[in-house]
């Protein structure tokens, strides 16, 4: 494991113990322990772990769809941090997978109808149901308080909330082309026509889907203060007159879903491209759309997934290229950042270099006079919260 952020000195808390991108052994990590370090913060763990989930026997497709998922999702860790156990988030990835792909559930025949028909509504759906993951291992005590009705062991079953998140658009197949890929303006999303999509994606997956999925895609544009869709429930004093369920009347895996899919819809650029998290952040964060969440599930949100995660490489105001090495969790904006030769910035798949003797690291937080211009090419400066 390579630690995602320093070590603090416990006896010493203003020095370092160990620095971000430091290598962990057993006994390092036992002698943390005596020190009564509770927690690291790591790197996600590479995904190949989960090569062994796939059945060197299964047919060709199945295994390019366990290319396809496996690729996103490893793209979506670049993007993400959660406080969550390391070996929880291995069992429940694999555990995902490997329902995913086994062909006695018709979870991998809906996959199946996805993948080279809708490809873009499969990356989506990957993509949300990764993040959807996360929030749910972080929520882990507030899930169990949201679901009384059901044993703790199967309140925090995630897998039904990674399925029904992975087909939560599918119902797209039966959209005319030039609707599947829509993204998100209030115009596209008022359309009656593309809001059937959810309840032509649940009349596809009912029966087939644990029930708990198949309300993902059903409820996922259901909105905490009762302005999605689809109309569900009676509106007291009109007994013929139906509304959009609200608050906790929707089920907490479609209240995760819901917010793992805007923010997903709100990075689509004009070009075409995911742009970086902190625009789609910019957007939740604004008024009009933050009151569409659960207060709880928000909060979770913003802290599994920062504005400039750790080890993305940024341009600050001054020119100088630097590549986040911890988040500021009060000032999630201005990062701790490692000042990085541009040349490097070409590798992304190399670890952040150790400073030299004549770089520092620069804490955004207390530099008022810098702050991120650029990210991929992107100027976020006015995206800054």
């Amino acid at each position: 494991m390579i630690l995602a952020r320093s070590v603090p000195n416990p006896e010493k808390p203003n020095h370092t113990l160990l620095k971000s991108a430091y290598q962990l052994d057993e006994d390092l990590i036992a002698r943390l322990r005596s020190l009564h370090i509770p927690c690291l913060w790591v790197r996600y763990p590479s995904l190949d772990f989960l090569d062994d989930v796939l059945d060197p026997e299964t047919v060709r497709q199945q295994q390019d769809i366990y290319g396809s998922l496996k690729d996103q999702f490893s793209a979506s860790q670049q993007i993400s941090q959660a406080k969550v156990n390391y070996a929880v988030y291995i069992g429940q990835v694999s555990l995902l997978f490997q329902h995913l792909l086994d062909t006695r559930h018709q979870s991998s025949t809906f996959i199946n109808e996805l993948h080279g028909q809708a490809d873009d509504v499969l990356l989506h759906g990957t993509t949300v149901a990764y993040l959807a993951l996360l929030l749910g291992m972080r929520l882990d005590a507030y899930i169990i308080r949201q679901r009384p009705k059901v044993p703790p062991h199967l309140a925090m079953d995630l897998t039904p909330l990674g399925v029904g998140c992975l087909l939560h658009d599918i119902g797209k197949l039966q959209l005319p082309p030039e609707q599947r890929c829509f993204h998100l303006s209030a115009q596209n999303m008022g359309d009656p026509s593309w809001q059937e999509h959810t309840e032509a994606g649940f009349e596809m997956v009912q029966g087939g889907l644990d029930p708990t999925a198949a309300q993902v895609v059903f409820n996922h544009h259901q909105h905490y203060d009762g302005s999605g869709f689809p109309a569900r429930t009676t509106q007291p004093g009109l007994s013929d007159q139906l509304v959009p369920l609200q608050g906790d009347q929707i089920h907490i895996f479609c209240r995760i879903a819901a917010i793992a899919n805007r923010f997903d819809g709100f990075r689509k650029m004009p070009d075409g491209r995911n742009g970086p998290a902190i625009v789609a952040l910019h957007r939740l964060h604004k008024p009009g759309y933050r009151k569409w969440f659960d207060p709880t599930v928000f909060d979770a949100f913003l802290q599994t997934v920062p504005p400039f995660a750790p080890g993305e490489m940024l341009e600050l105001n001054n020119g100088q290229t630097a590549v986040v090495i911890e988040t500021n969790e009060r000032e999630p904006c201005r990062p701790l950042v490692r000042p990085i030769d541009p040349q490097r910035a070409q590798e992304p798949d190399q670890p952040p270099p150790e400073p030299d003797a004549n770089q520092h690291d620069i804490n955004l937080a207390i530099r008022s006079d810098l702050f991120v211009k650029k990210v991929d090419g992107y100027d976020v400066s006015d995206y800054l919260y």
